[in-house]
């Protein structure tokens, strides 16, 4: 359990849905991030939806935490040698065996740009939803991930203030790409280990990101991050017991497969 902090309760903290609402299902396929949207509207609540991006061999970003296909798809290639036409055609399902039913959009591939569609769709309907992207390295194509990130943004008119995206990475050098292409997208860096904060060029208008792992570990970690100036993020929460003590800490934005748990735990506070 996370046990750790001073009292900084935060009645406005940020909730991301990892992967999508990747609790009940198969991760960042478009069930999962239909059903994330769909809770932020039956709960007339502000959600993030947090997703991960590589290349296709076309060039499009496709949303897809690993590298390669094989945990999700059991394909033992890189992600990079499939189209989008290929990879609709591939069940990125079929790995949750603990899901009694899967339906069409559970085993469906999302293009990130696919994502965004759903996004701006949604909040035309009055639905607050919006995106935290995690430009992954090193991978293949490694510096242009950003070029694609940025030009996707200015197709949809997300390249100025008050987009509804942030861009989070573990690699300072794509948090400074990032800045120079988008100068107001929001950014988190995102920490491997308390040794990798502060990091000279991190800014205190970017957020920190941390595991649960790591804040539970460095009983000061969640502190210096706020005292310091930044917005302090954790993933991935998931137990009603670590989620009541990581609304403790003063936290901006929480993370979790279950989304649905932490709004009820933060409607529960009143």
């Amino acid at each position: 359990m996370i046990n750790i902090g001073k009292d900084k309760i935060n009645s406005v903290v940020e909730v991301f849905a990892h992967r999508g609402f990747s609790g009940p299902h198969p991760e960042m396929t478009i069930g999962a991030f239909t059903a994330a949207i769909d809770l932020a509207r039956e709960r007339d609540a502000r959600l993030g939806i947090e997703c991960d991006v590589h290349f296709t061999a076309d060039g499009e970003l496709g949303c897809l935490h690993d590298a390669g296909l094989e945990r999700t798809a059991g394909i033992d290639e890189p992600m990079i040698n499939f189209t989008l036409a290929d990879l609709a055609r591939i069940d990125f399902g079929r790995w949750r065996t603990d899901l009694n039913r899967l339906t069409d959009e559970d085993r469906q591939f999302t293009s990130l740009r696919r994502l965004f569609e759903l996004v701006r769709d949604a909040r035309a309907d009055g639905v607050d939803v919006h995106l935290a992207v995690e430009n992954k390295h090193p991978v293949p194509r490694d510096t242009e991930v950003e070029d694609a990130l940025a030009a996707l943004l200015t197709d949809f008119g997300w390249d100025a203030d008050g987009a509804p995206v942030r861009m989070i990475t573990f690699d300072p050098s794509g948090l400074a790409r990032m800045r120079a292409s988008v100068p107001s997208l929001p950014l988190t860096y995102l920490i491997a280990s308390t040794q990798a904060w502060p990091y000279e060029g991190v800014t205190s208008d970017i957020a920190i990101g941390a595991s649960a792992q790591m804040l539970q570990a460095d009983p000061t970690l969640a502190d210096r991050i706020v005292d310091a100036g930044h917005e302090c993020h954790v993933w991935t929460v998931n137990e009603p017991a670590d989620i009541r003590a990581a609304l403790d800490l003063g936290l901006t934005a929480l993370t979790t497969d279950h989304p649905d748990r932490v709004l009820d735990a933060i409607d529960s506070r009143g």
